[in-house]
């Protein structure tokens, strides 16, 4: 087992056990607020709203999970569809798609999607809208460089010569050859994704899914200015943010496009 495989499993096996074995932490017990690490029913101590730090990193995690994953599922399957859009109707797309593609990609990414932010409702949804606007436009090219590769396979040359469907093409030909380019996009761009999560997290936006307490982001900010009083309640979300990040990067070889 190589040292990445080992603290992916390691990270994601104590998240899981701490979220059936702990409670969320939503709940206030200033009777028992930063408490140090190896209290009594705080392993890692607690923050300066008597929140359990263990529960906030295993839950902060988790909810960062559960919103980075489909959020990079989402973005993928949106740039392959513009992609197959772009390979079909050449003509529409090339005024309508470059234009739009040269703009998103000349906009900072975290700019384009602070804007999304600051125009929709403080909601989970609203993250997802704003990762995707922020990132499609790089794996849209990314994608459309590929296809247009196997545009010029001898194999897709024989299937319409022998009649092949646009559908038969695209089921057949395209998606089993961008299955490597899939996983290549989904692991290396998701580190982006939750260091973006996190950011807003920290600004305040909300990103937690459902009754899982505060974004690991949020728990930065909130117990900053009290390091002295108790520092595993700053320490603890900054580890989470970058074990994630190494745990869901990609630990393949990078793919030729």
């Amino acid at each position: 087992m190589t040292i990445h495989s080992f603290v992916r499993f390691s990270f994601f096996s104590l998240v899981l056990i701490g979220v059936f074995v702990l409670s969320a932490p939503t709940n206030v017990d200033l009777n028992n607020n930063n408490l140090p690490m190896l209290s009594s029913g705080y392993l890692a101590g607690t923050d300066r709203l008597g929140r359990d730090n263990l529960a906030l990193f295993c839950y902060g995690s988790l909810s960062t999970i559960i919103l980075v994953v489909p959020a990079r599922i989402l973005t993928i399957a949106v740039s392959f569809v513009l992609s197959a859009f772009s390979l079909y109707f050449p003509k529409r797309s090339e005024w309508i798609l470059s234009g739009v593609v040269s703009v998103s990609l000349a906009i900072p990414s975290l700019l384009s999607a602070l804007v999304v932010i600051s125009l929709l409702p403080d909601n989970p949804f609203a993250i997802f809208i704003a990762i995707l606007v922020s990132d499609w436009a790089l794996s849209y090219e990314t994608l459309t460089a590929k296809i247009r590769e196997i545009k010029q396979s001898s194999y897709l040359s024989a299937s319409l010569c022998m009649g092949a469907k646009p559908y038969h093409l695209i089921l057949l030909h395209y998606l089993p050859a961008l299955r490597d380019m899939f996983g290549f996009l989904f692991f290396s761009g998701l580190p982006g994704v939750v260091m973006t999560t996190a950011l807003f997290s920290y600004l305040g936006i909300q990103t937690s899914i459902g009754e899982t307490g505060p974004g690991l982001g949020e728990q930065i900010s909130f117990s900053k200015d009290y390091f002295d009083k108790s520092p595993v309640s700053v320490l603890l979300p900054i580890v989470a943010i970058l074990t994630l990040v190494y745990s869901l990067g990609s630990n393949q070889k990078k793919n030729e496009t």
